[in-house]
């Protein structure tokens, strides 16, 4: 992996900062997942939006992730930003 700079709203970059070593490792990866479909698939955005958001969901399935920590997690973020 390489380390790029990117610029962010500053309520984001805070919590990104805040956040666990093991969370930011998590938004790493999505971040990457999602830039790398946008960047290398030739089809609309639209598309490759729905597509990386399948593969998310696939991966968390197969991590574990169910409605419920989905749910409390959501939670967590909205409690955070209000």
């Amino acid at each position: 992996m390489k380390q790029v700079s990117i610029f962010l709203n500053p309520d984001v970059a805070k919590a990104y900062m805040q956040a666990t070593a093991e969370d930011r490792k998590k938004v790493n990866a999505i971040v990457n997942r999602w830039l790398k479909n946008i960047f290398f698939r030739k089809k609309t955005p639209k598309e490759k939006l729905f597509e990386t958001m399948d593969e998310l969901s696939i991966e968390a399935k197969e991590k574990g992730l169910n409605p419920e920590i989905l749910e409390q997690i959501l939670q967590e973020i909205n409690d955070f930003y209000h």
